[in-house]
C-alpha cells in the first residue's frame, strides 16, 4: 500500500492523501488551497492520478480546505462515491456552491483586466454547475457503522468534535488499519459532543494546528469577548468577528444568547452579514447527529439556540453595503474567518481605519493571510487593490478555535497504543516539530513529518 501526500504539509489547506493498494485507488479528503496566492497557485496543478480511474473518496468534514478540490476532481472524469458524514453531506452542499460561486466572480473581475490588456480570458477554477454535479455522488452514512465500501477497504466515521459532521476516518484495507484524524475538535465546544478517542490503528496521520501551544481562557471566553464589545459599543465604535460562516459563527452566536439576560447587552445592534450562515444554521437546526443533548433537546422544544431578538441575519448585498454607512455602534460578524474573501473585506476597507473599531480574531489565522497581517500589528494593509490604514484595536481569542489544542492533542493520540507509525500533518513548520518532540518525549513513537508531494510505501 502507497500513500502520497497532496496538501496540508507544512500548512494547515488543501488536505489530501492518494492511497493505492494492489485492489484500489482512493483519496482521503479533497482540500482546496486557500491563502496567500501562492497557496492558491497549488490548485491549478494537475492531479497526479487520473480522475476517472479513482474508486472513491473518503471525507473528514465539510471544509473547503478539505472539500474544495472536489468539483476539480468530477470536472476530471471522476464518477465514483464520495462517502462522509451525513452533517458533512449538507453542509458540503452550502460550501461548494459557495466557493464556486467566489472562483465565478474572481474569474470575472480577472477576466475585466485581461479584456483591457488585450490577453485571452480565463475560465474559473470551477463553476456551480460543477459543485452542483458533484453532489449526485455524495453517500453519507451515520458515525459509528462499520462500511464495507468494497471486499477490501471498511470504514468508519468517528466524531471528531470540530464541526457538525466531522470525523475522525478508520480504515481497515487488507487487514491493516489507518487513522485519520481529520480536524480534532475542542473538548470546550458548546455545540458539540468532545472529540471520541482515538482507537487503535497501525498508522495515525494526526493534524497539528495547535501543536504548539495551549488555548487560554475557554472557561471566560464569552465574557472576554462580552467585555471586549461592550467597551467598543459604549465608545460608539463597531465591533468586527471575522468569523467561519459554518460552525465558528453558530458557537459565536449560542455563546453570546447565554449572555443575553443583561439588559445593555439586548440594546447592542448584531448583524450576521452571510448568507452562507445563514443557509448553515439551518443544517444545525436539522442535523443534529454529533450536538450536545442539552442543545437538541432546546431545538426539539423550539427554543431557537441561533436567535437573539437584537441579532439581524443578512442576506441582501445591498443591505450589508448600507453598513458600512451607518454610525451606530454595533457588532459585524462576517466571514471570511482569515479575510481573503466575502464580506468582511469591504467591512474591513470601510472601518479598519477608524480608531474607534475593534477587530476581534476568534479563529487560526494562516501565514500571510490578511486576518494574520492585521492580528500582527501591520500598519497597512492591501484590501480589493487600495492600501488601508489600520487603526484598529485588535484582539485575538483563541478559545473560540474549533481545533484541539497541544494537550487535547496529546489526550486524543494517548488511546492509541504502538501504532507502527504517527504521521504529523495540517499544521505549520514550528507546530509540527514542536508537537513531533513532544510524541516522542512522551509516547516514544515512531513520527515522520512528510513533505508535499511525498510519496510512502506502507
Amino acid at each position: 500500500m502507497r500513500i502520497q501526500f497532496l496538501g496540508a504539509q507544512e500548512g494547515v489547506t488543501g488536505s489530501c492523501y492518494y492511497i493505492q493498494t494492489e485492489n484500489q485507488s482512493f483519496l482521503v479528503d479533497c482540500g482546496q488551497f486557500q491563502g496567500n496566492p501562492k497557496e492558491q497557485k497549488k490548485n491549478e496543478e494537475p492531479f497526479p492520478f487520473d480522475p476517472k480511474e479513482l474508486d472513491f473518496v473518503v471525507l473528514t468534514h465539510a471544509h473547503i480546505d478539505h472539500t474544495g478540490r472536489l468539483p476539480k476532481l468530477v470536472k476530471e472524469g471522476f464518477s465514483g462515491r464520495v462517502f462522509m458524514t451525513r452533517g458533512t453531506a449538507s453542509l458540503s452542499d452550502i460550501l461548494l456552491r459557495d466557493s464556486a460561486k467566489i472562483h465565478e466572480i474572481d474569474a470575472e473581475n480577472e477576466n475585466e483586466k485581461r479584456e483591457k490588456a488585450g490577453l485571452d480570458p480565463i475560465e474559473p477554477f470551477y463553476t456551480i454547475s460543477d459543485a452542483i454535479d458533484t453532489l449526485q455522488y455524495f453517500n453519507p452514512l451515520p458515525y459509528d457503522l462499520e462500511y464495507n465500501i468494497s471486499s477490501h477497504v471498511m470504514v468508519r466515521f468517528i466524531n471528531a468534535g470540530h464541526l457538525l459532521g466531522s470525523a475522525h476516518v478508520y480504515l481497515t484495507i487488507d487487514g491493516e488499519t489507518l487513522l485519520f484524524s481529520g480536524d480534532v475538535g475542542s473538548d470546550y465546544s458548546q455545540i458539540l459532543e468532545a472529540p471520541k478517542p482515538a482507537p487503535n490503528a497501525d498508522y495515525v496521520f494526526i493534524e497539528t494546528t495547535y501543536g504548539n501551544r495551549n488555548h487560554k481562557d475557554m472557561e471566560t471566553r464569552f465574557e472576554k469577548l462580552y467585555d471586549i464589545i461592550k467597551e467598543t459599543t459604549d465608545q460608539k465604535g463597531t465591533v468586527i468577528i471575522p468569523a467561519f460562516s459554518v460552525g465558528r459563527t453558530q458557537d459565536i452566536i449560542y455563546g453570546l444568547k447565554q449572555l443575553e439576560t443583561s439588559a445593555s447587552f439586548k440594546k447592542i445592534p448584531f448583524y450576521v452579514d452571510s448568507p452562507m450562515a445563514i443557509n448553515a444554521t439551518k443544517v444545525f437546526q436539522k442535523d443534529t447527529e454529533g450536538m450536545k443533548k442539552e442543545l437538541v433537546a432546546k431545538l426539539e422544544s423550539k427554543q431557537h439556540p441561533f436567535e437573539m431578538p437584537n441579532l439581524q441575519f443578512i442576506d441582501d448585498a445591498t443591505v450589508s453595503y448600507q453598513l458600512d454607512y451607518s454610525k451606530e455602534a454595533k457588532v459585524l460578524i462576517s466571514a471570511s474567518g482569515m479575510c481573503d474573501a466575502g464580506r468582511i473585506l469591504h467591512h474591513l476597507k470601510t472601518y479598519l481605519e477608524k480608531q474607534k473599531t475593534t477587530v476581534i480574531f476568534v479563529g487560526y489565522q494562516s501565514e500571510e493571510s490578511l486576518g494574520r497581517k492585521i492580528q500582527s500589528g501591520a500598519k497597512t494593509v492591501t484590501i480589493y487593490d487600495t492600501e488601508v490604514m489600520n487603526n484598529a484595536q485588535v484582539f485575538s481569542l483563541h478559545g473560540f478555535s474549533g481545533h484541539a489544542d497541544q494537550s487535547e492533542l496529546l489526550k486524543w493520540l494517548s488511546h492509541v497504543k504502538e501504532p507502527k507509525k504517527v504521521f504529523l500533518v495540517h499544521g505549520e513548520k514550528d507546530s509540527l516539530e514542536t508537537f513531533d518532540a513532544k510524541i516522542k518525549e512522551i509516547y516514544g513513537f515512531n513520527t515522520y513529518i512528510p513533505k508535499l508531494y511525498e510519496s510512502i510505501e506502507l
